[in-house]
C-alpha cells in the first residue's frame, strides 16, 4: 500500500470465472486433487440469437459490503474492481496477450523514445455514456486528479512523477503539469524524465484512465471520493451504467447505448453481493449466470458441477505479509522509517518468511489454484517476470538461525523466543475474515511461526472484517506488527 511503510513477501494466485449453463447435479468423480491450470480457457462465446427481456443476473463473492467506489482512479477494493473491469471499463488503452498496449481500445499510443515522449490519440465517435464525447481535456484531467495533492486515492506513486512537472504539480509549486500537453481535441503529449519498457504495459506514469471533465470538474477533488457521480451516478465509456443501487448488496444496470464496441445485446444486468459460505448452493441451483470472485478454496467442491464452465488465468494480484516498520507522516506525505519498531530487524522479518511453507498451504488450502511468489511481478506477465528469483522458500532450520544471529532466543524454555532484551517477545497479526478457510489458514501461520520460537497472536483475538481491516492498517494502528493482504497490480 502507496501510503505505509510495511515490508512485503508474497504468494500469488490464479483467477477463477464461473459462467452457469443452467441448473446441475454435481457429479460423482471425486475431488481435492491438485487444479490442472493449463487446462482452463480464458473466454467462453454464445451465437445463439440473443434472448429477449433477458435480464443478466451475475454474482460477486464478497463476505463484506460492496464499498462502491466505480472508478478506476479512487478504488481500492477487489470486487469493485472486478465490476469496473466488466461493466464500465474506462481504461482508454486494451492489452494484448502479453498485457502491451493494443491499437484496440479507445484511443492510440506512439512512444517516441529518443525524445521521451508519448502520444495519446483518441479514436473518432468516442462518446460517454451521456453521450458527451471523450476529448483530451478528460484524458489530461486524470492526470491533474490523481497527481493533486488532494487526492485521497492510491494511484499517485513514484511512476507518476516520471511525468515531466507531476512532483512539482504534486506539491503545489506548479498549477499546471508541464510535461502533459494537449496538441488538440484528441490528442495528448506526455513528457517523461525517464522511459522504460514499462510504458507498453501501461506503466512509467503513463495514465490510462480518462475521467468525465465536464461531469467531475466541479466536485473538489478532496471530496471527489465521497461523490455520488463515482459511486451511484456514474458516467461511463464501458458496456453498461448504473440504473439503481442499494448500497452494500446489489446494483442494477442498464445498457450503454453510446458503448465503442456496439450497445449490449443484453438489455439489462443484476449484480450481486453473495456470502461465500453461500454461493455454492447458489451455483448448484443455476440461481446467476456468471459468478466473480468464487472462492478458490470451493474449487474442489463446485469443479465437478456439470452445470458451469470454468474460465480462469494467473491473476493480475498477489497476497502479501506486510511488517510494520514505521509510520507515514501526512504532514509531510512521506513514510518514515522507525529503527526501533518491533519489526524492524530485517533478519526477523526474513526468518518469518522462511517459516512459512507456502507450498504446503497452497495445496492444502487452494487445491493448487495459486503459489509462491517470487517478485511483485506476477507470472502472468510472461515476458517481465523474473523466473530465476528464488523468494522465501520454506526453510525453517534457516529460519531458526536467523533468529538466533539477530538474538531472539528461548532464554526459559517455553518454547517460545524472548526478544533481543530478554523480555516476553510476540507478534500481533492481523487478517480478514471471510470464507471457510480463514480461520484455519491463519491458524496455521500461528503454528508454523510456533515451530520456529515465535508467538503470535491475533491482534484483536479474532479476524476482522474487510472494511475494518483496511481501516485500521490504513490508520497505521499500533496494535498491529504484521498484517495478510492482497494488492492488484493493474495493466
Amino acid at each position: 500500500m502507496k501510503r505505509k511503510n510495511w515490508i512485503m513477501t508474497i504468494i500469488l494466485s490464479i483467477l477463477v470465472l464461473l459462467t452457469a449453463c443452467g441448473p446441475g447435479e454435481r457429479k460423482s468423480q471425486g475431488g481435492g486433487e491438485k487444479a490442472d491450470t493449463s487446462k482452463f480457457p480464458v473466454a467462453t462465446s454464445n451465437n445463439d440469437p440473443a434472448v429477449k427481456d433477458a435480464v443478466l443476473k451475475v454474482a460477486v463473492v464478497k463476505d463484506a459490503p460492496l464499498v462502491g467506489l466505480f472508478n478506476l482512479a479512487f478504488f481500492q477494493d477487489g470486487a469493485d474492481g472486478e465490476i469496473i473491469e466488466n461493466f464500465f471499463f474506462d481504461q482508454i488503452f486494451e492489452v494484448d496477450e502479453n498485457f502491451e498496449v493494443t491499437d484496440t481500445g479507445v484511443a492510440t499510443l506512439q512512444v517516441d523514445v529518443p525524445n521521451k515522449k508519448a502520444t495519446v490519440k483518441i479514436k473518432d465517435g468516442i462518446k460517454w455514456s451521456d453521450g458527451q464525447p471523450l476529448i483530451a481535456d478528460d484524458l489530461i484531467y486524470a492526470y491533474e486528479v490523481i497527481g493533486s495533492k488532494d487526492y485521497t486515492g492510491v494511484r499517485y506513486n513514484e511512476d507518476s512523477e516520471k511525468v515531466v512537472g507531476m512532483k512539482e504539480y504534486h506539491e503545489g509549486k506548479a498549477s499546471t503539469i508541464s510535461g502533459v500537453k494537449k496538441i488538440d481535441d484528441k490528442t495528448i503529449e506526455v513528457s517523461f524524465t525517464e522511459l522504460g519498457q514499462g510504458i507498453y504495459t501501461l506503466g512509467n506514469g503513463l495514465q490510462a484512465i480518462a475521467l468525465p471533465k465536464h461531469y467531475l470538474k466541479d466536485i473538489p477533488i478532496k471530496d471527489m471520493e465521497k461523490s455520488e457521480k463515482i459511486r451511484s451516478k456514474i458516467v461511463t465509456l464501458g458496456a453498461y451504467t448504473i440504473s439503481n443501487i442499494v448500497q452494500g448488496e446489489s446494483l442494477e444496470l442498464k445498457a450503454n447505448e453510446f458503448y465503442f464496441k456496439g450497445k449490449p445485446k443484453i438489455e439489462k444486468a443484476v449484480v450481486q453481493i453473495v456470502n461465500s459460505n453461500t454461493i455454492s448452493s447458489a451455483l448448484k441451483s443455476g440461481e446467476y449466470d456468471i459468478v466473480i470472485q468464487i472462492p478458490i478454496d470451493q474449487y474442489k467442491v463446485f469443479k465437478d458441477y456439470d452445470n458451469l464452465q470454468i474460465l480462469g488465468r494467473q491473476e493480475l494480484y498477489y497476497s502479501y505479509m506486510g511488517f510494520k516498520v514505521g509510520h507515514f507522516d501526512k504532514v509531510k506525505g512521506e513514510n518514515v522509517t522507525d529503527p526501533n519498531a518491533k519489526m524492524s530487524d530485517v533478519r526477523l522479518r526474513q526468518a518469518l518468511a522462511y517459516g512459512l511453507d507456502v507450498d504446503q498451504m497452497v495445496n492444502a488450502f487452494y487445491s493448487g489454484l495459486r503459489e509462491r511468489a517470487t517478485s511483485t511481478v506476477p507470472p502472468v506477465f510472461k515476458k517481465y517476470y523474473p523466473k530465476n528469483l528464488e523468494g522465501y522458500p520454506y526453510n525453517p532450520e534457516k529460519a531458526k538461525k536467523l533468529l538466533d544471529e539477530a538474538g531472539y532466543k528461548d532464554k526459559d524454555g517455553d518454547g517460545y523466543r524472548e526478544d533481543k532484551d530478554g523480555k516476553p517477545f510476540e507478534v500481533k497479526i492481523a487478517a480478514m475474515s471471510g470464507g471457510d478457510i480463514a480461520e484455519p489458514l491463519v491458524q496455521f501461520y500461528i503454528q508454523q511461526w510456533k515451530e520456529i520460537g515465535i508467538k503470535a497472536v491475533l491482534t484483536t483475538g479474532r479476524l476482522i472484517e474487510f472494511n475494518s481491516f483496511y481501516d485500521k492498517v490504513q490508520a497505521d494502528d499500533p496494535e498491529i506488527d504484521v498484517y495478510f493482504a492482497a494488492w492488484g497490480v493493474g495493466t
